[in-house]
């Protein structure tokens, strides 16, 4: 019922290395905000980046470690995020202290936060920690190979006179190679007030140097202790490489609820790369 052309993000992003221990990053992100306006910078990223001994230490406004290995495999933010974003299990970046470290095929990340994502502030005494463990190739989408994790949050909020908490648990699995690339997760958020539940698969076959085909299906359960709170979501559809820097995606997409009435689109998404 409705047409329209409609700008989604716009990244402008600087990084540099001080030496060859110390990086920083900045990143600006184009979004909505509460006022109503579609086009509002956030500051996304403002990190450091400090090369140890013992691992690395970033420090300030960062990307969140909970579905980063997720996005590599999927490999299309344009086009939709993750689901844990799409359903507001994790923010994508907040800011605090984060330490990653490496063993062998084994990555780890540890991360203390505000809790609240990088366009909200802190409302409260509490942090909030995450982990993330993969063992294998942690970016699909620039390698071939296989990976399989864990992801984890712990999430501590005042509510009244009580600390009560919030937990995502996360298990995924990603392979790419002879032009397919694909992954399956399985994703939990429990609270003091109800529990949901994600199961997504997606997948790519790349056609030619120039054209792929991609699919997902995401199952999404706001309520498990209820009936009628379970929703899916498909997308399929294609991804046209124009030229360098230059992809255009047509797809279909078909939000079914356990109740009420489907809601079906067709979207262009383009995507520049500079």
């Amino acid at each position: 019922g409705i047409n329209a052309f409609n700008l989604k993000r716009a990244y402008l992003t600087y990084e540099n290395s001080v030496n060859e221990n110390m990086t920083y990053k900045v990143t600006y992100d184009m979004g909505k905000n509460d006022g109503g306006s579609a086009h509002t910078a956030f500051l996304k990223v403002a990190m450091l980046k400090w090369k140890t001994g013992f691992g690395n230490v970033t420090i300030g406004m960062q990307g969140m470690n909970m579905f980063k290995t997720m996005e590599n495999t999927w490999g299309h933010r344009f086009i939709q995020t993750m689901p844990m974003d799409t359903y507001k299990f994790s923010a994508s970046t907040d800011i605090g202290l984060g330490f990653t470290k490496s063993f062998g095929s084994l990555s780890t990340s540890a991360l203390i936060t505000n809790g609240g994502g990088y366009k909200n502030t802190e409302t409260d005494s509490q942090k909030k920690m995450s982990f993330h463990a993969v063992y294998g190739e942690s970016q699909l989408n620039k390698n071939e190979g296989f990976n399989v994790g864990a992801s984890f949050s712990l999430e501590p909020l005042d509510v009244e006179s009580m600390v009560e908490n919030t937990i995502v648990m996360g298990l995924f699995s990603g392979y790419a190679g002879n032009g397919f690339r694909g992954g399956l997760e399985f994703e939990t958020k429990t609270s003091w007030q109800y529990a949901e539940q994600i199961i997504s698969i997606y997948g790519t076959y790349k056609i030619s140097n120039k054209l792929s085909i991609l699919g997902r299906l995401d199952q999404h359960d706001n309520d498990t202790d209820s009936e009628s709170g379970v929703e899916q979501y498909i997308i399929a559809g294609l991804l046209y490489k124009v030229d360098k820097g230059l992809t255009i995606a047509p797809t279909l997409r078909m939000k079914t609820p356990e109740v009420g009435d489907a809601e079906n689109s067709i979207v262009v998404n383009f995507q520049f790369d500079f």
